[in-house]
């Protein structure tokens, strides 16, 4: 069991800040990858919010009746749609790592693209339950938020994530 709980993803709940700032191929490469999204047109700001296949994070709402489920996804969406208008420099993405064990809230009638390992390879390098969201900044600067199931970063403001950063760079 102990071998189990090890290989587990972890769910971040204390401090599910890490920043860091991006090589110039790395960030050039993340930035051509979302140049290919037809959904979203690239901005100097990025968040993502990345999904990990096999996560359980939305289990316990598995059971619940077809409206409720279509309900929910569709406020979730809204609710990043209305974020976006506010934002007009920011671009927000919604990717998934490659797989087809998703909850049934986080893979149905919503704007998810599937990353093809780009995405995981520079970015989301670590499988956290409930996903993981990153905020980049154009000049590379990263926040990543852990264990991020409502996509909390799109609430933080400029000096916020500013603060956030400083507070968590990794050294």
């Amino acid at each position: 069991m102990a071998i189990l709980a090890a290989c587990s993803p972890r769910l971040y709940t204390d401090n599910p800040y890490e920043a860091g700032t991006l090589a110039t191929s790395a960030l050039d490469s993340i930035r051509s990858f979302l140049q290919t999204n037809p959904t979203v047109k690239l901005k100097d700001t990025i968040f993502i919010k990345y999904d990990f296949n096999n996560d359980d994070c939305w289990s316990d709402l598995n059971g619940q009746n077809p409206e409720f489920m279509n309900n929910t996804r569709w406020a979730y969406q809204k609710g990043i749609q209305e974020k976006a208008y506010k934002r007009p420099q920011v671009a927000i993405y919604q990717y998934r790592e490659v797989g087809n064990n998703f909850s049934p809230l986080r893979s149905k009638g919503l704007e998810i693209e599937t990353d093809p390992g780009i995405l995981k390879q520079l970015l989301f390098k670590v499988k956290i339950k409930c996903g993981t969201s990153a905020i980049i900044l154009p000049n590379g600067k990263f926040l990543l938020v852990k264990s991020d199931s409502h996509f909390s970063a799109l609430l933080l403001d400029a000096k916020q994530i500013e603060q956030k950063l400083i507070e968590n760079l990794v050294k």
